[in-house]
């Protein structure tokens, strides 16, 4: 049984039934999850200093061909491979550039190396910048909704709030209303902070907020440097911010001109302002998700607290613990939830 389904849960389950197990899944339907309104980039290059994202060489050569299988399965559209333009600042980052383009670990995933402007109207580039390979983006609405339609026809969805007081706990399985289980894994986002068997887990939760412009800019590059610009479905998704205070689902004008201000720093074109939307991504303290089993009632899993790079760490670890519950592997003891104690 998986609860919850966001990028986790779906991408949890697929693994789950494509290796043979049966599965049901259970979903609260909110039109506020972080799921749903993240703007799904993909980035093997990231932060300010520009740097490979943890474990990069694992997660991003295949990650392509993963969600096309998955599109394939799901028969919908919704993985957008492109690259992304990420803008030098100075002259030094230029330098340091042009000579990790030769260096084996970075050059597959650079694609160009431009040490002038592109010369696109309006963005901000006149130290050039770097086109990124292995990148783009997942339409995550698009996905959710698609990979629904395949587990309600198949009638294994239910769409509706999981009581936790209504799971007996058996030696080997676990009875819920009617239905008896071998296992229950938790997918519920920050959720999470509210179920009474892993509520005592260091979650750092995450307000984003997004803005929705319409533009003149390429369709077939991101540009990223300090706020990401993301063509979508004949707009530009422009993100995002990260607020640990103000932990609810409303943009604010703070969260807005913030947006602005940092889009303005790379962008100078004009734009309209079509809609803004916040969320909350389930961080954790030590920015690694949570993935194992209870130590009291090892029938009650988690996985979860993928914070900002579900797109890209999610198909990778959710292929690691359907390995393990096969008697294939190991949980990494850097994502295990053992590595936290009560």
């Amino acid at each position: 049984m998986i609860v919850g389904q966001g990028i986790a849960g779906t991408l949890l389950a697929m693994e789950l039934m494509n290796s043979g197990y049966k599965v049901v899944v259970f979903n609260e339907e909110k039109p506020n999850t972080s799921s749903l309104k993240a703007g799904g980039l993909y980035n093997p290059i990231t932060g300010r200093k520009m740097v490979k994202t943890w474990m990069a060489d694992e997660l991003f050569l295949n990650l392509e061909s993963y969600y096309q299988k998955l599109e394939h399965q799901l028969d919908a559209r919704f993985i957008f491979p492109m690259p992304i333009y990420r803008l030098f600042f100075n002259y030094e980052e230029q330098n340091d550039w042009a000579a990790k383009a030769a260096d084996p670990a970075y050059s597959h995933f650079i694609k160009e190396l431009h040490a002038s402007s592109l010369g696109i109207e309006g963005v901000q580039d006149e130290y050039g910048g770097l086109l990124l390979n292995h990148s783009g983006y997942v339409n995550l609405p698009n996905m959710l909704a698609a990979a629904r339609k395949y587990l309600d026809d198949r009638g294994i969805y239910r769409s509706e709030v999981f009581q936790y007081d209504q799971m007996i706990l058996q030696e080997d399985n676990i009875e819920y209303q009617g239905l008896e289980v071998g296992r229950v894994i938790f997918c519920d986002g920050p959720e999470a902070i509210k179920n009474p068997y892993w509520e005592h887990l260091p979650f750092n939760p995450v307000k984003g907020e997004t803005l929705v412009i319409s533009t003149e800019l390429p369709s077939d590059m991101i540009i990223n440097r300090g706020v990401f610009v993301l063509p979508r479905d004949g707009h530009y998704v422009v993100g995002a911010t990260y607020d640990h205070k103000q932990l609810d689902y409303e943009p604010t004008a703070e969260g807005i001109k913030n947006l602005q201000d940092r889009l303005h720093k790379i962008f100078k074109g004009k734009y309209e302002l079509v809609s803004s939307s916040a969320g909350i991504r389930p961080a954790t303290f030590d920015r690694r998700p949570f993935i194992g089993f209870h130590s009291e009632h090892p029938q009650i899993g988690i996985f979860n607290g993928f914070g900002t790079k579900g797109v890209s760490l999610v198909p990778y670890f959710a292929g690691q613990l359907v390995n393990y519950l096969k008697g294939g592997g190991q949980i990494m003891d850097e994502v295990n939830v053992s590595r936290v104690t009560r």
